[in-house]
């Protein structure tokens, strides 16, 4: 199996977003001056002061996108991590693409690609005791009860499938199925699930989750593979 790490697309954008952000925040700052001077220059204040006001809303929203443009990850260890696991147990038919941030569809945390399809990974590395219903999470607290948890690693893994499958409809691979699995990588996680909409694994037992999901026939020729890894790595 070939683990990749699309770091050069990452700063990429990481760059894209600065010089937006550094736009938008010039934009700010004159439409603010504008809005001071006007204040200074006239006694009706009133649109000097809306000036003023859409200025620094729009100097913040500036240093928002440049703040997302630094603060993009170059790696996803717990992926890293997820790809350890797999790259003895799979041939070279497939590509795990990890930390995968692409314009157009947004972040996911690992992609797998093979002859079975896409399989999109949510991977979570906190400790802790979980139960999975369906598409929503609990979690054991203190007291030993379980609660319902701020957890929405179903929907989001959910979300990012749809999002590929629109990613490579576009790119003329509407063709290739996108199958998803959750995945907890922290050593001392605990996890059942009851009718889970998306498979559930931790490290141990993600071979046979996968096994008896994804890797249950072959969907897609290599050509088909290959043009799947370079849409969404290259």
């Amino acid at each position: 199996m070939q683990s990749l790490n699309p770091v050069r697309n990452i700063v990429r954008r990481g760059r894209d977003l600065m010089i937006i952000g550094a736009l938008v925040l010039l934009v700010g700052l004159l439409i603010g001056s504008i809005g001071l001077l006007t204040v200074l220059l006239f006694s009706s204040p009133t649109f000097g002061l809306g000036a003023m006001g859409i200025g620094v809303l729009t100097v913040l929203t500036g240093l928002a996108v440049m703040g997302r443009g630094l603060s993009l990850r170059t790696e996803n260890e717990p992926a890293k991590a997820v790809a350890q696991a797999l790259s003895h147990a799979l041939s070279s038919e497939y590509t795990f693409i990890r930390n995968v941030s692409r314009r157009g569809l947004g972040y996911i945390d690992a992609v797998l690609v093979g002859p079975p399809g896409a399989l999109v990974f949510r991977i979570h590395d906190q400790h802790g005791v979980f139960e999975n219903e369906g598409a929503d999470w609990l979690v054991r607290r203190a007291d030993g009860v379980f609660h319902l948890s701020r957890l929405n690693l179903t929907r989001e893994c959910v979300a990012d499938v749809y999002a590929l499958r629109k990613y490579l409809a576009k790119r003329g691979l509407a063709h290739v199925p996108v199958y998803a699995i959750v995945v907890f990588t922290h050593p001392s996680a605990s996890i059942t699930a009851r009718q889970p909409v998306v498979p559930i694994a931790d490290l141990r037992s993600l071979l046979d989750v996968m096994r008896a999901d994804y890797m249950r026939q072959t969907r897609i020729d290599p050509k088909t593979v290959q043009a799947t890894v370079k849409a969404i790595y290259e």
